[in-house]
């Protein structure tokens, strides 16, 4: 009579045992599948929230493109008035904005063009260290000899200094060219950059669109007076301009229908994205614009 509780415990407690397995099992299959659901709910979310912005993306880059064509049909519109001198608008479409500016290649210094001293006033008012040195090394990258000015550096000096490229020895065709100029760094570009172009084809700059870098180039201008200058000219003819400036070889009166169209979009979302590009005009033509260059700015 002993040996049957004994028996019927053990039997008990096996049972009990086999019970906490299964609970425990349970248990982990459970924590396995809410740790597989919590994934694929978080990777879900994320590809949500990736499918998402590429949607603001994609709204934010046609809504500036819609900027910068509605640029183009004003000033291929007769009789269009819209300032060529940087002047930044807002232009309300599609629930977003759009901050539009227009500004005139004429107004810019010409890499290929300009001389040594008024590069050197460009790099000086962007805070250069040596802006004559740089502004030889501009002259040196873009001619086709092997004499280097003062200051300047031709393909020997390239090499010297460890650098992959030589100096060009021919015309620049792109502004973001002059960081292959020895010496430019990226601080340099950024601030002369909106001063600078390829297509003016002049010596000089025009002063009813000069941005004010490039007005702050111009020997004895100063940073200050530019932008007061800037600010102040309110679509003054060159002619004018020229007076007020006096008697300047960097002034010229350009009239190269060449601009530079920059449109900078805000979804409502808060997307952002920039359009920027050179434009020819040609009206009276069968193609009343060419574009030139067309590419994604920044802000």
């Amino acid at each position: 009579m002993a040996e049957g509780p004994e028996f019927q415990t053990t039997s008990v407690n096996s049972a009990s045992c086999s019970r906490g397995i299964a609970l425990v099992a349970v248990l982990w299959v459970l924590s396995l599948l809410a740790a597989i659901a919590a994934g694929f709910a978080t990777t879900m979310r994320t590809e949500t929230v990736v499918a998402r912005n590429q949607i603001d993306n994609a709204e934010a880059r046609a809504l500036a493109d819609a900027g910068f064509h509605q640029v183009i049909l004003a000033l291929t519109t007769e009789g269009s008035a819209l300032p060529r001198d940087g002047t930044v608008r807002e232009w309300v479409f599609a629930g977003g904005t759009v901050m539009i500016s227009v500004q005139a290649e004429s107004g810019k210094i010409d890499l290929n063009r300009a001389g040594p001293e008024l590069l050197a006033g460009l790099f000086a008012a962007a805070g250069a260290v040596d802006p004559h040195g740089l502004a030889n090394r501009v002259v040196d990258f873009r001619d086709a000899d092997d004499e280097p000015l003062p200051g300047g550096a031709e393909d020997s000096d390239y090499r010297a200094a460890g650098l992959s490229q030589d100096a060009k020895d021919r015309p620049f065709e792109r502004r973001d060219e002059l960081l292959q100029v020895m010496g430019v760094t990226r601080e340099i570009y950024d601030a002369v950059a909106p001063a600078v172009t390829v297509y003016s084809r002049s010596n000089g700059v025009d002063p009813a669109t000069a941005p004010a870098a490039a007005l702050a180039a111009l020997p004895g201008m100063g940073q200050g007076s530019a932008e007061a200058l800037a600010a102040q000219r309110q679509g003054r003819a060159a002619e004018d301009l020229r007076g007020q400036l006096g008697d300047s070889p960097y002034l010229v009166a350009s009239s190269i229908p060449i601009i530079t169209v920059r449109a900078e979009a805000t979804t409502a979302g808060g997307a952002v994205f920039v359009r920027e590009g050179v434009v020819a005009l040609t009206p009276g033509l069968r193609r009343p614009f060419h574009v030139l260059t067309w590419e994604q700015g920044t802000r």
